[in-house]
């Protein structure tokens, strides 16, 4: 008979997967909802040329050596601006519907964009992909999603088995707002009202979460309900694990990193205590 402990850990395991999948399913919804986070594309797009501007170019084919491999690409925000740019890159992801998205956008893009982007339908804790890049981003908090040691350490790893020699690390996730993750867990906040992408519905849009201080999850609800009040509301539910700096710096410093620049917000402002994110460009130690 599994004890009060095996419990327990089923639940979780079962809260952190829904956690991670259900955000990403309705992924029209997700690119009207983000469709105005421009900061970091232009943070990322910058990044990738200061680093490879002038060194030998790949080929730019997506099907050669990449110049970039993105980790948690999505439904391409940022992935399709690289490839606009001239850069081959390699986007994984483990949403299907994300990446079906990212191929309909990709169907509209010119043939050239086409050619240096390729997709992996994978679990990016557990990637042999068989390629090296100079650079490798974890953009939009896709590293929020490891959570426990063993997810961020089978990560890390993944991450140096890819890097090419010299290669850059960056990646940016939430600075822990401790007032924020200790809101009432009964009440409903930002309340929006929006028009749904796909249906034209008017809809009311409103989260909730229940911080697990020990485990550093926060477990998030985000409702969607017809304005009209008329028929269901749908509840998502959306997992994040948060890192303090100074774990941060450990967990990749005893997985073989050198932290090269930690910064609080896309402008390259330092790490206050009033950041809304830790950003983070690291490399391989030899």
């Amino acid at each position: 008979m599994p004890s009060a402990d095996d419990d327990l850990a089923l639940r979780l395991a079962a809260a952190t997967a829904a956690g991670t999948r259900e955000h990403y399913e309705d992924a029209a919804l997700y690119d009207h909802e983000y469709r105005r986070r421009r900061a970091d594309v232009a943070f990322y797009r910058s990044l990738v040329i200061e680093e490879l501007d002038g060194k030998s170019p790949s080929g730019r084919s997506g099907r050669r050596r990449p110049d970039v491999i993105e980790l948690g690409c999505g439904t391409g925000r940022l992935l399709l601006p690289l490839a606009r740019d001239g850069w081959s890159v390699l986007g994984v992801d483990a949403s299907r519907p994300m990446l079906d998205r990212l191929d309909e956008h990709l169907a509209k893009a010119p043939t050239a964009v086409r050619a240096r982007v390729r997709t992996v339908d994978a679990d990016f804790r557990a990637l042999r992909l068989g390629v090296r890049a100079p650079v490798v981003i974890s953009p939009f908090n896709a590293m929020m999603h490891l959570y426990d040691r063993s997810d961020v350490e089978r990560f890390l790893d993944g991450v140096r088995r890819h890097l090419a020699p010299s290669g850059l690390f960056a990646f940016d996730v939430m600075h822990p707002d401790l007032r924020w993750l200790s809101r009432d867990p009964d009440k409903r906040w930002s309340r929006t009202r929006f028009r749904h992408p796909r249906t034209g519905r008017p809809m009311i849009y409103s989260t909730s979460l229940t911080y697990d201080g020990p485990l550093q999850i926060a477990f998030m609800r985000i409702f969607y309900e017809p304005a009209d009040g008329k028929g269901r509301t749908r509840v998502v539910r959306l997992t994040h694990r948060y890192f303090f700096p100074k774990e941060l710096e450990a967990l990749l410093h005893y997985n073989g990193f050198a932290i090269e620049s930690v910064v609080g917000d896309f402008d390259g402002g330092p790490l206050e205590p009033g950041s809304e994110y830790q950003i983070i460009r690291a490399r391989a130690r030899r």
